[in-house]
């Protein structure tokens, strides 16, 4: 389907020269499923601040899983500083369809690890424990419009561009003249509506943003740590055994705070209202409690180890009667 509706990239973090950076893609359809797209590139342009955008890499992305794909940009130590922008292009069902991001390249300094790898594995794993709250369609929902009659807002943020929009002008579909902001929610014609003119919406969006995600991971690594053994783990650096707890931990985190916001009347709207959100908090509060069960069995067996094994030979030595002695040897496993 052709379309001139423009789309507000969104932010993907800080990246220093001489490193390595991991772009994530998830590729749904509009009720949240993942699909595999019969074509796949990225492209990275720029940077922005210069007076024509270069190609710096292009190529295939890396499939993790149905619907996840990584690309990694191999950046090198004299790559011009400034904000790049990332086009995600690929086809599902015939249709050709556009992701953008964007990215910032620092100098050599140290830069957040917001993006770090591991960290973007760990978000993209507590993402499949939740996946239904990350893929969450509304339909025909009516906008809020600014004074101008130029900018329309709509409940929720965060939504998935793989996804896709519609937008209806007095329940017309329309392709053009229009800029979509899918990190903020929002929509901006190019000219002014008339006053009786009505906006609607399908959108599909997340309800947690990535940083309630690394709090959730973050919170969940300082239970392990505070967790008998004591211990000092980061979410950068926690060894691999521990990596379910940490899950487990975030996801009943995240359905803790989906379950609070259930009790306010805008968010019960997603579930048909305030009676339907209460059945739904029910079922949540089992989901919960399973994970909380799971997470807590997984602490406990924190304290059996691995750790070193002492093991203690005694060899007899005799001397000249009257005296003995003996001396120990000590073998660690």
């Amino acid at each position: 389907m052709s379309t001139t509706i423009n789309a507000v990239a969104d932010f993907r973090g800080t990246f220093k020269q001489e490193d390595t950076s991991d772009l994530l893609l998830k590729v749904t359809d509009f009720d949240g499923r993942p699909v595999d797209p019969s074509y796949l590139t990225c492209t990275i342009q720029g940077p922005t601040e210069n007076a024509s955008l270069e190609t710096v890499s292009t190529g295939v992305p890396f499939q993790i899983t149905q619907g996840f794909y990584v690309f990694s940009w191999k950046i090198g130590n004299t790559q011009d500083i400034g904000t790049y922008n990332v086009n995600w292009e690929y086809v599902v069902n015939s249709e050709t369809k556009h992701e953008y991001q964007s990215i910032v390249v620092v100098e050599k300094v140290e830069a957040p690890t917001f993006y770090m790898s591991r960290v973007l594995a760990f978000r993209a794993a507590l993402e499949y424990h939740i996946m239904c709250a990350q893929n969450i369609p509304v339909y025909s929902e009516q906008s809020k419009p600014s004074r101008d009659k130029r900018k329309f807002e709509f409940s929720f943020p965060r939504w998935n561009q793989s996804a896709g929009v519609k937008i209806y002008r007095n329940q017309e579909l329309v392709n053009e003249g229009m800029e979509v902001n899918y990190f903020k929610g929002n929509i901006t014609f190019d000219d002014t509506l008339l006053e009786q003119d009505v906006v609607n919406a399908d959108y599909n969006f997340k309800w947690f943003s990535d940083d309630d995600l690394n709090r959730f991971l973050g919170n969940a690594v300082q239970s392990v740590n505070l967790f008998p053994p004591v211990s000092g783990y980061y979410l950068e650096d926690i060894p691999d055994r521990f990596i379910p707890i940490v899950l487990y931990g975030g996801a009943k985190d995240a359905l803790r705070q989906l379950m609070m916001c259930l009790q306010f009347q805008q968010p019960a709207q997603i579930f048909g209202g305030v009676d339907e959100s209460q059945k739904a908090f029910s079922n949540f509060q089992s989901l919960k409690e399973d994970y909380e069960k799971d997470w807590e069995k997984l602490l406990e067996v924190k304290k059996y180890g691995p750790y070193p094994r002492l093991q203690m030979n005694v060899v007899p030595e005799y001397t000249l009667p009257g005296g003995r002695s003996r001396w120990f040897r000590y073998l660690f496993k």
